[in-house]
């Protein structure tokens, strides 16, 4: 009797253990999951104050030069303009700088959420190309109606013209289909190596800093995109221009007729 009892007790005392260490192990499990991600956050303000540091330090420095000489100096009316011109455009620079920030730091916690509309897409094109005031984009739309987060495909229609002016002298051809709408143009090219990762967080190259200021641009229209249900296609060939696109078939208004 007495040996059974013991055996009972050390059954009972070994399934506590067992609870015990079970539990244990299922907390230390959820521990490293929540330093993994803490990790992930710190890296990010990292790489974010980095890129800050270095993307603000030139605008910022060229505001004070542009305007210490203005206050300093006895300047004719129309050298003063050409320096707050100069100045403007590097407070929309930074402005622009501020926006992207707050959009990546929405994407990153996964607080970035899509509000569809209807309405034309070549008219959306066609408002973002005459916010760059520039010849040399060259529109070739039809008439389209889509279902998506107009403000946010703006964006990525934005960032993709502004990038393929910013890297070629000539025109680029902006187009809209019944399946892609591309932006074409005959600038510097990308080099192969860098096609699979001009598209990730903070990536640059070297010299030609093909991504967007802070190294975020097509990687927030990647994003962007998969919230619609469609991706960033590139082909490039160096010295020859580049070409990216985009499949619209995913937010093609099928309810409304074509007007």
């Amino acid at each position: 009797m007495k040996k059974t009892f013991k055996n009972f007790i050390k059954q009972k005392i070994c399934k506590n253990e067992q609870s015990k260490i079970k539990k244990l192990k299922k907390e230390l499990k959820l521990l490293k999951k929540e330093n993994k991600k803490l990790k992930i956050q710190n890296s990010f303000k990292d790489d974010v104050i980095s890129a800050i540091s270095h993307e603000f330090k030139n605008p910022i420095s060229i505001i004070n030069g542009y305007i210490e000489t203005i206050l300093n100096s006895n300047l004719p009316y129309e050298l003063q303009k050409k320096f707050l011109t100069k100045i403007h455009k590097n407070t929309l620079r930074l402005s622009e700088l501020i926006d992207r920030l707050y959009l990546i730091t929405k994407i990153e916690n996964k607080k970035l959420k899509i509000n569809k509309e209807h309405f034309r897409l070549d008219k959306a094109i066609k408002e973002v190309a005459e916010s760059f005031d520039e010849k040399r984009i060259k529109l070739n739309l039809i008439p389209l109606n889509v279902k998506a987060d107009k403000n946010l495909i703006q964006i990525v229609i934005y960032n993709l013209i502004s990038n393929a002016l910013k890297y070629s002298k000539n025109e680029i051809n902006v187009n809209l289909n019944e399946k892609y709408f591309e932006v074409i143009d005959k600038g510097i090219g990308i080099d192969k190596k860098n096609l699979a990762l001009i598209k990730e967080k903070f990536f640059r190259v070297a010299k030609n800093d093909w991504d967007n200021s802070l190294g975020l641009g097509l990687y927030i229209v990647e994003k962007i995109l998969k919230l619609h249900n469609t991706h960033l296609e590139i082909e490039s060939e160096i010295k020859k221009g580049s070409k990216f696109y985009f499949d619209i078939t995913s937010i093609k208004d099928k309810e409304f007729l074509q007007q």
